[in-house]
């Protein structure tokens, strides 16, 4: 079955079987070649959805048609295959599902086709109209009670959801949707959702050790079940390297790994392996092996039409490397990769101050630093720890202030670098990354002559001065009168 070749990774060899049975029951995927076409295909159906109110799409008409649902039942299917071999394929799909249920009625698939349709119009900047399918999604399976897609489902539009409202509101969802999945038996959706919980708790800045223990259970699970080509996504995970971290030239991930990606032939796999890889080094200060794991990330060219919640974390990892790379290279295509990361998250911020808003500031940051207007940056590095503080990720509080301390040794601020420094150590150190903080200290050492207070586990908290607060307030003061 399609399924079975997903959980051995056979991803091609499941891609092919779903279209040859598709087509022996009379249905092909549409013929769209171009990127541009896709986008004029979404536009179109997003036109004619819009013509239809959500009370309408919940009273819609029913399938009926034996051979019509056989063929959403295959439809669905090919989704999770195409997430990790073939996303470039996913707009064929979900358009298919969406243009058979407007031409033959709802079905239970119906909703999975919709709720992929919300995610991919979110991943072409259009978060409200996703917004409202990715819910209209979950209406649907909760109005008629289809159990068997529910756990996908709720997989499917926390992720969009996530692009709206508070991170730390979704891990119930991801709960909920692993819950609903067991219950239907789809192992697949229940792996997928607690991936996603996990990721979460790492995002969202939840204490490392509950989470590290999360990512075990979660490990546990996929081997139970033999889910291939989820296990080592799972086991190349950061949060065992932010415990770990004490050599700053430490190679990030071994090459057992990298051995297992090759085997296994999962590019959506091997390209978070790369990008995982790189931002352990970057988070290491390791120049030559950020390098190298980046490159081999953007080697890979795939088209992702979904928004997963940890796109905007990848994204908001590669303006800071970027940034970080083209002020040791010079090299101006890294200045373009941290730009176009900054203007992704400002786009992201507008739908989610909560969650975006203060990485956007800190990429603000590093893109003055670049561009040597050192009064804005300041302002800015202040801003984002604030924010950061004030919506409660002590993760990016954490690395805002570090990396605030670097500006500042590097324009020769150096009383004012240790300072942050210190506040970095502190904050890495609540919440759990203790190899981190082990490192910030090795590294701020290693490039200045100035001897830190080590050995302070955690350091005496260090709050900045009513000065830098006051310039944070004013600069505040000023973005929201912009925005109003």
């Amino acid at each position: 079955s399609i399924s079975a070749l997903c959980h051995a990774s056979l991803l091609e060899e499941a891609f092919s079987k779903g279209v040859q049975v598709l087509s022996m029951l009379g249905e092909d995927l549409p013929q769209i070649r171009t990127h541009d076409e896709k986008i004029g295909h979404l536009n179109e159906t997003t036109s004619k959805l819009s013509c239809l109110s959500d009370d309408e799409l919940l009273t819609y008409k029913m399938m009926s048609d034996p051979s019509k649902i056989m063929a959403m039942k295959f439809l669905w299917r090919l989704q999770v295959s195409l997430l990790m071999g073939k996303p470039s394929f996913i707009p064929h799909v979900t358009l298919k599902m969406i243009h058979m249920s407007l031409a033959h009625g709802m079905s239970a698939m119906s909703a999975i086709g919709i709720v992929y349709f919300g995610s991919i119009l979110a991943s072409i900047g259009n978060i409200k109209d996703g917004y409202r399918f990715v819910k209209l999604a979950k209406n649907i399976v909760q109005r008629f009670g289809y159990k068997d897609v529910a756990g996908e489902v709720l997989f499917m539009s926390t992720h969009t959801i996530g692009y709206v409202e508070p991170i730390q509101s979704t891990l119930e969802c991801y709960l909920e949707g692993y819950t609903a999945a067991l219950e239907a038996g789809d192992t697949t959706s229940a792996c997928l959702n607690l991936l996603s919980y996990c990721n979460n708790l790492f995002w969202s800045g939840t204490s490392l050790g509950y989470t590290k223990n999360k990512y075990d259970e979660l490990a546990h699970f996929t081997k139970k079940h033999n889910l291939t080509s989820l296990e080592f996504v799972i086991r190349n995970n950061m949060v065992e390297k932010l415990f770990e971290m004490g050599d700053v030239n430490r190679t990030p991930v071994s090459d057992g790994l990298h051995e297992d990606i090759l085997r296994i032939k999962n590019p959506f796999s091997a390209k978070m392996f790369h990008i995982s890889n790189a931002m352990i080094a970057f988070m290491n200060r390791d120049i030559d092996n950020t390098l190298t794991s980046m490159e081999k990330y953007f080697d890979f060219d795939l088209e992702m039409w979904i928004l997963l919640n940890f796109i905007a974390a990848i994204r908001f990892f590669i303006g800071l490397i970027s940034f970080w790379v083209y002020r040791r290279t010079n090299d101006r295509k890294w200045y373009e990769r941290g730009s176009q990361s900054k203007e992704a998250m400002r786009k992201w911020a507008e739908s989610s101050k909560w969650n975006c808003l203060q990485k956007f500031i800190l990429l603000e940051a590093e893109d003055h630093f670049c561009n040597k207007r050192y009064e804005r940056a300041k302002e800015s590095y202040d801003d984002a720890i604030m924010f950061s503080r004030q919506h409660k990720f002590i993760n990016d509080e954490a690395i805002a202030c570090e990396l605030a301390g670097y500006f500042l040794l590097e324009v020769g601020e150096t009383a004012s670098s240790i300072d942050y420094i210190i506040q970095a150590h502190e904050k890495y150190h609540k919440w759990g990354a203790i190899g981190k903080a082990s490192v910030i200290f090795q590294y701020f050492q290693s490039i200045s002559t100035v001897k830190l207070p080590v050995g302070i586990e955690p350091p005496v908290s260090r709050e900045f001065s009513s000065g830098n607060r006051n310039s944070s307030m004013t600069t505040l003061k000023a973005r929201q009168k912009a925005q109003t």
